[in-house]
């Protein structure tokens, strides 16, 4: 089996290609009307500096590249098996495999080239001597955010991509950790980052229009070091720009494949070899890819995947969005899970996201963590002061990467709209672009204000800059965010000039949301909905929103509520879900908000440990909320009290044995006591109103339990450990249980990101395995 190898940047040199432009003078003279420049005297006569610049090495790579492939043909050579590129010679190989023209490639990789080179203030770094491993974990420990691996060329050779000052700084942090070499290459930019965001944004819309065709001989990818699927190649090359160059992967891939070394070839510049010892050096430090791994590869079928050159318009029956994923079976990475649209809206390495959690549990540690990761988190802003809320996202903004995801949670306040107003200040006035809206039963006046702002129209539609996932459990409320702005919310907020007209305007040409999260039964408060009765219909809503808003691009749907394991994950990915929303089992990690106390009692709980109790928010009312109720009394103390509520008129009607109970152990002090610490906290007239009120006056005494006893378990406070308040989910007790909680046994080995990746991995795992079965 042959693999023919085209290198990329680092290879050019002053007079390569010597013979070929006089050989293929059509495609010279095509490169050099597109190019506005001479190719060949470039490429001759330099200079070098000018060669070595990326706008003009990356078309001239290209170029070489090709008329070498063209050469190596027009003299007999046997064709070649497999095809693969490194970085921007990928494109070298979709030229050769037939999916590009020659002309129409040269256009991408000189637009690819300008862009990548208006970079500025970035650098690249060599690291040889560490295995990638251990660079990433390195990273981590001593908190690099503006630093990524971006080049994976062998097991022990791999090169930075990140901030200049901090790569060239690195240097000896990476030779004390055992490397052998650090080399700080020749670049202005950040390659291969999400500090390309940008660059990869403007160059999806010039591809847009570029025609992609099917593969002739099969592609390596650079993102997925594994064959390019047709349909998806322009997807893939864009995610490219942003995405590490998987190279020793690749290799590995071949490997697996039967491809030695002396079946590879190398066509480039003339000189020294490049990619072609790479492969020596990876068969010298690695094995090829897991057996299973390979076989699972190998059961691909040619018709697994759709032969249309550009993605398939959206029909009524949705075939499944997992990338790679058709109606036959295909093999699925991490990289296949979910929705990649729904990355590149929220700039995500994958479609996993970390939910809030009220007061801080959801903390800025964990979104952090996850960002710096390139996964969603959202920030639990619910339940805190302003101050504490802008104090966090500030503290989030300067820890991670400009372009690194991440939200803050606005929960709805049906009692106290002034909230709703305050957290959409907070967010414009941060610049915060992606919301959690969740609690919400009716679109409010201050989401649309903040959806309002950034509207704007960008090649005929309409595109919002802050961006909106709603929790919901129910098709009805998911029906609201999947309208425009209910118009009388709109005409109020016009009136009032807290909205422009143009705004106005905008607002009634999108829909509310920009992807909808179906919540199941969770922790915290919970309508204790079945993911296989929710996500169907929520779906056809989507499909319907679509059509209505068909500019305006994919809306997203996602499952959130008892995912803490791959079965759970698989199951819900495979009803149709876009990405996957965590929130329990991030509870029970370093990062969490919540004390030590806590994550002791949630790390060793089991799918039968959680109760449904009253919650504090919505006493009178009757709504319940998901706790823990292994080692705690509170789901049960506070059953009785909402019993007590029922049955009396007033605090003074309670049996004299019973209160004295109530008082001692539930509060552990008076009701009077109870009540005068309560109107320090309550607006006059609601104070004024218990007087009037016996019975409300109890409702604000019991609430207190409720409050006190969330603070007790966030505060790790012992002596009122068996009141502890901890909304939690089965979804803990089923991660304790499975593979995944026997690989993280200690909350103290558990980080939020840490347990999403590899909660993705074995979710693909699991779906090859159960899905070759399936197959026979």
């Amino acid at each position: 089996m042959k693999a023919c190898m085209f290198p990329g940047q680092g290879a050019q040199r002053i007079g390569m290609g010597e013979g070929l432009f006089s050989r293929f003078q059509e495609e010279v003279s095509q490169a050099d009307d597109i190019l506005g420049y001479s190719i060949t005297a470039l490429v001759q006569d330099g200079p070098m500096e000018k060669l070595s610049q990326t706008e003009y090495t990356q078309p001239a790579l290209y170029v070489v590249n090709s008329l070498k492939y063209l050469s190596y043909l027009a003299e007999g050579e046997t064709p070649p098996d497999i095809l693969l590129g490194h970085s921007v010679s990928e494109y070298v190989a979709l030229f050769a495999s037939g999916v590009l023209d020659f002309a129409a490639g040269l256009r991408l990789v000189a637009k690819r080239g300008a862009l990548m080179a208006e970079a500025r203030g970035g650098g690249m770094a060599a690291v040889l001597g560490l295995e990638a491993a251990a660079i990433e974990e390195l990273l981590k420990e001593k908190a690099i955010a503006d630093i990524f691996p971006a080049n994976f060329n062998t097991p022990k050779q791999t090169v930075l991509s990140g901030r200049r000052e901090t790569i060239v700084e690195a240097e000896q942090m990476f030779l004390e950790a055992g490397a052998s070499h650090y080399k700080v290459l020749p670049v202005s930019g950040a390659f291969h980052t999400p500090f390309m965001n940008e660059a990869r944004d403007r160059f999806a819309e010039f591809a847009a229009d570029v025609p992609f065709g099917t593969q002739q001989v099969p592609v390596i990818s650079n993102v997925t070091a594994r064959p390019h699927v047709d349909g998806r190649i322009r997807e893939r090359m864009i995610e490219q720009i942003t995405s590490p160059v998987r190279w020793s992967e690749s290799l590995r891939y071949l490997m697996a494949r039967g491809v030695a070394f002396s079946d590879t070839v190398e066509l480039g510049p003339d000189g020294p070899p490049v990619v072609r010892p790479m492969f020596k050096r990876t068969e010298l430090e690695a094995d090829p890819l897991d057996a299973a791994e390979h076989a699972a590869e190998e059961a691909v079928t040619e018709g697994d995947e759709p032969a249309t050159t550009d993605a398939p318009a959206a029909s009524p029956e949705r075939p499944a969005r997992m990338n790679g994923a058709a109606s036959n079976f295909g093999r699925f990475s991490m990289e296949k899970l979910g929705s990649r649209p729904f990355c590149d809206r929220f700039g995500a390495r994958y479609p996993y996201v970390s939910g809030a959690m009220y007061q801080g549990i959801a903390s800025a540690d964990l979104v952090i963590r996850m960002a710096r990761s390139g996964l969603l988190g959202f920030f639990g802003a619910a339940g805190l002061p302003t101050a504490e809320i802008r104090a966090a996202i500030a503290r989030i903004k300067a820890a991670i990467p400009q372009e690194a995801p991440f939200g803050v949670n606005f929960i709805a306040h049906v009692n106290r709209p002034y909230l709703e107003d305050e957290l959409t200040d907070v967010l414009l006035d941060e610049g915060v672009t992606v919301a959690e809206a969740s609690a919400f039963m009716e679109v409010t006046p201050a989401l649309v204000r903040y959806r309002a702002k950034g509207l704007k129209r960008e090649s005929g539609a309409v595109r919002a800059s802050n961006r909106i996932i709603a929790k919901i459990s129910r098709p009805d409320v998911a029906a609201q965010f999947l309208a425009p702005a209910p118009e009388r919310v709109v005409a109020s907020l016009l009136a009032s000039g807290a909205i422009t007209g143009e705004e106005a305007a905008l607002l009634r040409e999108v829909p509310m949301a920009d992807a909808i999260c179906v919540e199941s039964d969770s922790g915290g408060h919970t309508d204790q909905g079945m993911p296989f009765a929710l996500i169907p219909p929520v779906l056809g809503l989507r499909d319907e929103a679509e059509a209505r808003f068909a500019s305006f691009g994919p809306i997203f749907v996602g499952a959130g509520g008892g995912i803490g394991t791959a079965e759970a994950a698989a199951a819900v990915l495979v009803l149709g879900a876009d990405f996957i929303v965590t929130g329990s089992i991030n509870q029970c990690t370093v990062e969490a908000g919540t004390s030590d106390a806590v994550k002791d009692l949630l790390e060793g709980i089991n799918v039968y440990d959680t109760a449904y109790a009253p919650s504090g928010e919505m006493f009178e009312l009757g709504s319940k909320v998901q706790v823990l109720k292994k080692g705690v009394f509170f789901p049960a103390r506070a059953e009785k009290l909402v019993g007590l509520y029922r049955q009396h008129d007033s605090l003074d009607g309670i049996d004299a044995k019973l209160k004295a109970q109530i008082e001692e152990r539930y509060f552990r002090r008076s009701f009077d006591e109870v009540f005068a610490d309560v109107a320090k906290s309550y607006p006059a007239s609601e104070i004024e109103r218990a007087g009037r009120m016996p019975k409300h006056r109890m409702a604000l005494v019991f609430k207190r339990y409720f409050k006190d006893t969330t603070n007790w378990a966030l505060a790790g406070d012992m002596n009122y450990k068996v009141d502890f308040q901890i909304h939690c989910g089965p979804a803990q007790g089923a991660f304790n249980q499975s593979a995944l909680g026997r690989e993280f046994p200690s909350w103290r080995q558990r980080h939020a990101d840490e347990i999403g990746l590899a909660l993705l991995e074995q979710t693909a795992d699991l779906l090859n395995r159960r899905l070759s079965v399936m197959m026979g």
